[in-house]
């Protein structure tokens, strides 16, 4: 067995457990990131009040420019590189909320979310049920996999013809035209996957219909009960 082949013997509720873990991860990534291009958009709209307050030399809406210089370094520091220059109105909109930066941090968390299933996930399922990859199906991950090739290769827009394929996220995007990756998409997006793992295990643990995890839930953990000796837990 290569060192990049699936772990031999490893359990279908770890393997799954360990993706519910991973997505939980990009979700607080999520969170974080858009916290934080708030926070560029709240600092940035404050410093240009104050630099379009007028002055005794300066009348209010004079037309000035007002910039705003990113960098990686101290910027008290003298020549320092600035990363970037950019006028204040356009580090405003694409920091907004629905803006570039969070349409780029979007799409690059669906395109990790399907590329970690296809690639990590996937393959660790079918070798701990002992069935080929084929047999692991997702129609929430199928999805996936047609937006991130939209993403990848046709500029973030879905034609007609990969819509139709959508089986569980139509709803969130629009045919032959640019889509716009919002909030309540990205959280829908997220409770699908995780409500994917809910199927998943009930499958696995033959609860069939009736079990709680088919049900219309919205987020899901999963628990190792070990037994133990009355004091220890047993290995």
């Amino acid at each position: 067995m290569s060192s990049n082949s699936p772990i031999q013997n490893e359990r279908f509720d770890d393997v799954v457990r360990e993706f519910i873990d991973f997505i939980n991860a990009q979700v607080g990534v999520y969170m974080d990131a858009l916290a934080g291009f708030e926070g560029h958009y709240a600092r940035v709209e404050r410093q240009i009040h104050m630099a379009n307050r007028p002055t005794s030399l300066r009348k209010a809406d004079d037309g000035e420019q007002v910039m705003v210089w990113t960098s990686y370094e101290d910027p008290s520091k003298p020549d320092i590189i600035h990363n970037r220059i950019i006028r204040a109105e356009d580090y405003l909109l694409i920091n907004a909320p629905g803006g570039a930066n969070e349409q780029q941090h979007a799409r690059a968390i669906i395109v990790f979310l399907y590329t970690a299933w296809e690639l990590e996930y996937r393959p660790r399922l079918a070798v701990a049920k002992s069935i080929d990859l084929n047999e692991i199906k997702s129609d929430v991950m199928g999805d996936l996999r047609i937006i991130r090739h939209s993403i990848l290769h046709t500029k973030s827009t879905l034609s007609s013809e990969d819509h139709r394929k959508l089986k569980k996220l139509g709803v969130l995007f629009q045919p032959d035209q640019l889509f716009s990756i919002s909030y309540e998409n990205m959280h829908q997006i997220f409770i699908l996957t995780k409500q994917e793992c809910g199927r998943l295990l009930s499958e696995w643990l033959n609860l069939g219909d009736t079990s709680p995890l088919t049900s219309p839930i919205h987020d899901i953990a999963v628990q190792r009960v070990y037994p133990t000796d009355g004091n220890r837990r047993i290995p």
